[in-house]
């Protein structure tokens, strides 16, 4: 899903979708974007919700792009630029993939358990106010780290969550979009226990991706030049 709401955003920050402009048909879109109409409503659902698109019922209804929507992005955070945002992600995939690798081969019962309850609080702070949800998510990404048994992986990842909450400040953060970003977590936790360092390693790259997508998404592509 986090894949179909960059695609939106960019189209939306590029020009190529204007403000008040009607969106495709949501079978159609789908259709465009190759992807299955539900995954496609729950994309538009959160860019609903961050105020960048709207739906309107009735004759000439639809899903159209927000008139305001340029004005739905934080003038006061600082956004990274595209290159800045490419260089977090593929150190995170670095150090958050290792971590994830050596805490599945190497994970006590009760760094297990630590994670587990980690992932649990994530979940539910999804409905919280913002920084009580990146706190929670910030924490389980520790937790994971520390499982590994490296103190350098520890302080490696706490610079990348220190740097990702930047780059998340900068975007809209609605609740849809944040319990999306928390199942993601459900793969790795199932590879931590499974004991599984590789299945640990692809769900954490592919969390990293999914976060990469919501920031250029909810930036609608307008990262700082």
């Amino acid at each position: 899903m986090e894949r179909i709401v960059r695609r939106i955003g960019e189209a939306i920050g590029s020009g190529v979708l204007e403000p008040g402009e009607r969106l495709p048909a949501e079978l159609d879109l789908a259709a465009m974007l190759d992807v299955a109409p539900m995954t496609l409503r729950h994309a538009l659902a959160v860019l609903r919700e961050a105020g960048f698109v709207d739906t309107r019922r009735g004759r000439g209804g639809g899903t159209f792009v927000a008139d305001d929507v340029m004005s739905r992005l934080s003038a006061a955070a600082r956004a990274p630029s595209a290159e800045e945002l490419r260089e977090l992600t593929d150190w995170r995939r670095a150090v958050s993939g290792e971590a994830a690798a050596l805490a599945a081969s190497r994970a006590t019962d009760g760094a297990l358990a630590v994670i587990e309850q980690a992932a649990e609080a994530v979940d539910a702070a999804a409905g919280q106010p913002f920084s009580v949800f990146r706190l929670a998510d910030s924490r389980f990404h520790l937790a994971v780290a520390d499982a590994s048994g490296s103190g350098r992986l520890v302080g490696a990842e706490t610079a990348v969550q220190a740097e990702l909450g930047e780059a998340l400040a900068a975007i809209p953060a609605p609740e849809l979009a944040r319990r999306a970003s928390a199942t993601g977590h459900a793969p790795l936790v199932e590879a931590l226990l499974r004991r599984d360092p590789l299945g640990a390693r692809h769900a954490m790259e592919r969390h990293v991706e999914a976060t990469h997508d919501w920031i250029v998404g909810l930036r609608l592509g307008r990262l700082r030049g």
